[in-house]
């Protein structure tokens, strides 16, 4: 695997999360499957960790993450 620099890093990691992000948009806290609930909630929580990045509206993520992605 070809190292990466930390924003391509950080590119494939907003992809990624919002590809998992975008599978999981009809699971929510009052559904029985609590594991799927949690992975969104984790996903979410990272993508908001990466939106502080300076650099991060330059790639979708400007605003609050939970209203591309609500909980």
């Amino acid at each position: 695997m070809q190292k990466k620099t930390a924003e391509q890093t950080l590119l494939y990691m907003i992809q990624v999360l919002s590809t998992y992000l975008v599978e999981l948009l009809d699971v929510h806290d009052d559904q029985p499957d609590q594991f799927a609930y949690g992975e969104k909630t984790a996903y979410t929580e990272c993508l908001e960790i990466i939106a502080k990045w300076e650099h991060a509206q330059r790639y979708g993520l400007n605003g609050n993450v939970e209203e591309l992605f609500p909980l």
